[in-house]
């Protein structure tokens, strides 16, 4: 039986991108050319979706599939699952009962050892799997707002908005504005308290009209209605890498020097930072911390862990320095 890793070695490349089409997931990182490469191989080499290897499944909850800030999250789970052996399946679940109701199966028929899941984690998903007897960790986002007693590793959000407001503060900024997201996530809540903490313990009065949010996160019409508003920045932190992106193209669109005249950092580690010019400066997750939700949920599937639940804050995050900060000089 032909494997995914045969496919990857015949055609030399990755076995990661090899996984991701074959499992049908989004990906814009890969080309249709590579796509279509791989789709040939697999039926020209007799592959069928069989295989001896058990299965993961990763869950992405009521979010669009192509969002880039999760891709590279289901590439390092990916990697991380082959390394013990798991193959990896993906699906996007909404809040619809259609939707719910094909992941109870799944569950129910034991078609897979266990679960990572990430989105918009909500009480339906949440009593799915805590009446489940199938092994599960909810990655990334903090759910204390939607209840205790659930198996999750989760980003200190907090403390990556104080790191980064820091680093600008360490370069001389102190006129810093924070774009970001609807408040009604616990998130971005987190973020603004982080935020506001990095301004306090340096001593800076916070001037609360350079916090500038956006429900759709659209980072273009945030920085045009700081500019049209003609707020003072010299620098802002981005609740993420889509808001950053889209900052640096009104700034870069209006002849703003990025990072003469403003420097922009972010958060997150999404396609974006490397395909933009220049390339975006991000506090980040390091792949080893995102793989560690991989290795909690093969020690829980081995019962290797004997705790009623795991409860685990990512507190240690990787800088990428890019090209958007830079130290602050007073206008002339």
């Amino acid at each position: 039986m032909v494997t995914k890793k045969e496919i990857a070695e015949y055609l030399g490349i990755s076995r990661t991108a090899v996984s991701l089409v074959l499992n049908n997931t989004p990906s814009s990182t890969i080309s249709a050319e590579t796509r279509n490469k791989i789709l040939q191989a697999a039926k020209d080499l007799g592959y069928r979706d069989i295989e001896v290897s058990p299965k993961l499944c990763y869950v992405l909850y009521d979010r669009d599939a192509n969002d880039p800030r999760y891709l590279p999250d289901l590439q390092a789970i990916e990697s991380a699952a082959s390394q013990h052996d798991y193959g990896l399946i993906f699906m996007n679940i909404t809040h619809e009962a259609e939707s719910l109701n094909k992941l109870q199966k799944i569950i129910e028929n034991q078609e897979v050892d266990g679960f990572v899941i990430s989105g918009d984690v909500d009480d339906k998903l949440l009593g799915i799997f805590k009446h489940s007897s199938t092994p599960y960790i909810f990655y990334g986002k903090p759910l204390y707002e939607i209840g205790k007693n659930c198996n999750h590793i989760a980003t200190d959000d907090h403390k990556l908005a104080y790191d980064a407001v820091n680093k600008l503060l360490s370069l001389g900024h102190t006129r810093i504005a924070l774009f970001m997201g609807s408040l009604d996530y616990l998130i971005h809540q987190r973020t603004l308290e982080g935020y506001l903490e990095a301004l306090k313990d340096s001593g800076i009065e916070i001037d609360k009209s350079l916090i500038q949010i956006s429900n759709d996160e659209n980072g273009y019409e945030i920085c045009k209605r700081a500019h049209m508003l003609r707020l003072d920045y010299s620098a802002a932190f981005c609740g993420n890498t889509v808001i950053q992106f889209g900052a640096l193209q009104y700034l870069q669109s209006t002849g703003i020097a990025v990072p003469g005249d403003i420097s922009l950092i972010g958060s997150g580690f999404t396609e974006l930072v490397k395909l933009s010019i220049p390339q975006l400066t991000t506090y980040y997750i390091s792949n080893t911390e995102k793989e560690r939700t991989v290795n909690v949920l093969v020690d829980l599937i081995n019962k290797k862990i004997t705790d009623d639940t795991i409860s685990v804050y990512i507190t240690d995050f990787e800088c990428f320095e890019g090209g958007t900060i830079a130290p602050y000089q007073a206008a002339k």
